[in-house]
């Protein structure tokens, strides 16, 4: 669909991985999928999960029926056996076939129970692997493959949550952008393995920092995203500044060979909601005040705060802001032309 123009976030997002040279491996191509049809394929599991479901609760229903049909009716015999034997007379021969009518049926409905609880316990089996299948299922439809954290579609879908809670409650809640510096540089040299490997240590990173109600997410490519609850800017900072010296104090080396990486820096712009915003918006904030400590310098974190004082630098020297503008496409794809 990205070759043929029907999908076109996804024709873009491959021209620009051809114009960078980028190598197309299983990895990416994993994740492409993953990003642009794995909604899809969640929900025709969940599908899939929701009609097993009732067609093992349709099943067992009949045999629950069927045994109260078995029941009714051994419970009628049984008044019967009564009836006969206020009747019968002391001839033992008489006696004895009551009792071996009454050992027979018994019998069948032990047969009964015993397939019923058979087929409980059955139902139960069954019951258990289904919630396991749709357990998940829920985690793949909400966790990034690679680095355990949630993934973006999770992320934007949490993010209006927050913002009709921010517009009914007037809770305050911010969001940090982060980017590996020079994450290109990374894959050229070392290749796309030892790529995802720094991903994957991004990913650890935010796992062991961001707690609680906050949710840290892989944006795309190397690019990572936290939402904060009940948090404002300056406390997203802290929390943003924390991340970054804990990641640019590791020296990275290679399992297998020992070889060095070195020192692996990250990039933050933090954004808080406020009454003006749109999902949209924020995010475009968010991604602008990345982009700024991109261009000053990376291994930093810029926040709105910082856009507001460039702006008015800006106005005061006669400059027209292209740094922060450029050729840059749409803030909400974050299809960033700036440095990596």
């Amino acid at each position: 669909e990205g070759l043929t123009g029907k999908n076109e976030a996804l024709s873009r997002e491959l021209a620009r991985y051809q114009e960078s040279g980028v190598e197309f491996t299983e990895k990416l191509n994993r994740e492409l999928y993953e990003k642009y049809f794995g909604q899809q394929e969640s929900r025709k599991l969940l599908r899939e999960i929701s009609q097993e479901a009732g067609r093992l609760l349709k099943e067992f229903l009949e045999k629950v029926a069927s045994s109260d049909e078995a029941t009714e009716e051994y419970a009628g015999r049984l008044k019967q056996y009564l009836i006969r034997l206020e009747r019968v007379s002391q001839e033992p021969g008489e006696l004895k076939g009551l009792l071996q009518d009454l050992v027979l049926d018994t019998r069948k409905m032990e047969k009964v129970t015993s397939d019923l609880r058979q087929e409980l316990q059955r139902a139960r089996d069954q019951s258990d692997q289904l919630k396991r299948m749709l357990q998940s299922a829920q985690r793949e439809a909400t966790r990034d493959v690679l680095t355990g954290l949630y993934n973006r579609r999770h992320l934007e879908e949490k993010l209006r949550s927050l913002y009709q809670e921010f517009l009914q409650k007037n809770l305050p809640f911010s969001l940090i952008l982060l980017d590996i510096d020079h994450f290109k540089r990374i894959n050229d040299t070392y290749g796309h393995t030892v790529g995802d490997g720094v991903l994957e240590f991004i990913g650890g990173t935010l796992k062991g920092m961001v707690k609680g109600r906050d949710i840290p997410a892989r944006y795309g490519g190397e690019e990572f995203a936290i939402l904060l609850p009940l948090t404002n800017r300056e406390g997203a900072c802290v929390l943003a500044e924390n991340i970054r010296k804990e990641i640019s104090f590791k020296n990275l080396r290679i399992k297998n060979s020992q070889e060095r990486i070195g020192v692996v820096t990250v990039s933050l712009g933090v954004a808080q909601v406020t009454e003006q915003d749109t999902p949209e918006t924020l995010v475009e904030r968010a991604d602008r005040a990345l982009y700024l400590a991109k261009v000053s310098g990376r291994n930093q974190v810029k926040s709105e705060r910082d856009l507001e004082s460039e702006g008015s630098l800006s106005e005061e020297t006669g400059s027209t802001g292209s740094m922060l503008e450029g050729n840059r496409a749409p803030a909400k794809d974050l299809e960033r032309r700036a440095p990596s």
